[in-house]
């Protein structure tokens, strides 16, 4: 028995949506647990990715499903698509770009601990920008909610059967009406708002590595060196940041390139469960890997979680330079 794209298509966003529930509320709950007082950093952090990974599944998805099931999409339905998919994986990027820059400078201060302090107000600019983010998500993409279209035609007759795998990006087009606006904006600066914090994030990555590879080649003689909790979530967070790296950059760049050979891969009945995995497989698979960065742990640095009290060092322990 062949099974059509359409139900293809349903399976995936189906198995999507469940990995992707479950792995973000566990997420979420395995993170809250930790607050202490005010909220966080890190806490606003992880619910912003939560928050864009949870509205990727359960709404473009259950649109694509809703779509296949043979429920045909309106104008107002078009727009709630396109706008939702692209503003999701926008967010995901930026957050997740700002989830390594988190770690990679707790990371840089244990490998060169000598030098200057954080600034004691970045907490302050960090809340700033996870809120500039959203704010510039929406504003970004607001001309795609305006121009986004359902389609004149319809996919009937023999004219259209080439198209019937992949009808859902066919029949919700985006026309801007202006060639040099489709040109500036719809071709070029949105694809730069996503390739270029990817860029920054492969860059962030490998210096992270170099940054790891030092502090693995780092002797202290006969001085102790912490190995606490903090830093060794630290690393673990730098280490998985470079798995999330490694994650979201080629699922981007495989749908990037399949969305721009649209038309002629139509043939193939795979191709839309195969767009759905790509576009929303890390917002099903990330949250099992940001979970893992504190498994076992007291989540004291990642948290920003109270400060332990000191213990009392014996007269004749040196005490770490580093802790």
């Amino acid at each position: 028995m062949k099974i059509s794209a359409d139900t293809l298509e349903i399976i995936a966003c189906a198995i999507l949506i469940l990995v992707s529930f479950v792995g973000n509320m566990c997420l979420f709950y395995s993170t809250k647990r930790c607050i202490s007082g005010r909220l966080q950093t890190s806490f606003l952090l992880i619910f912003s990715l939560v928050s864009v990974h949870l509205i990727k599944n359960l709404v473009v998805n259950v649109m694509k499903i809703v779509y296949s099931s043979g429920i045909i999409l309106d104008s107002v339905g078009c727009k709630v698509l396109h706008f939702t998919a692209a503003l999701t994986t926008s967010l995901a990027i930026w957050f997740t770009l700002h989830f390594a820059l988190f770690y990679f400078q707790k990371l840089h201060h244990i490998v060169y601990p000598l030098e200057e302090a954080a600034n004691r107000d970045q907490q302050k600019h960090s809340l700033k920008g996870i809120s500039a983010l959203w704010v510039a998500g929406v504003a970004v993409y607001i001309p795609v909610l305006i121009y986004t279209r359902k389609a004149d035609y319809l996919n009937t007759g023999n004219d259209t059967d080439s198209l019937s795998t992949n009808r859902v990006y066919m029949d919700c087009l985006i026309g801007f009406g202006n060639n040099q606006v489709e040109l500036y904006y719809g071709k070029i600066f949105l694809v730069l708002i996503d390739i270029l914090p990817l860029a920054i994030l492969v860059f962030v990555c490998f210096w992270m590595s170099f940054l790891l590879s030092e502090k693995k080649e780092m002797t202290y003689g006969d001085i102790w060196i912490g190995g606490d909790d903090s830093e060794t979530e630290i690393l673990r967070g730098a280490k998985f940041s470079i798995l999330l790296m490694l994650l979201i950059t080629p699922l981007w760049i495989s749908h990037f390139i399949l969305v721009y050979f649209l038309k002629d891969l139509a043939a193939y009945v795979f191709i839309p469960a195969v767009l759905t995995a790509l576009s929303s497989g890390f917002s099903a698979l990330s949250p099992f890997l940001l979970m893992l960065v504190n498994y076992k742990m007291k989540l004291v640095s990642f948290c920003d979680a109270k400060e332990e009290k000191p213990t009392t060092q014996p007269a004749n322990v040196i005490v770490s330079p580093y802790a």
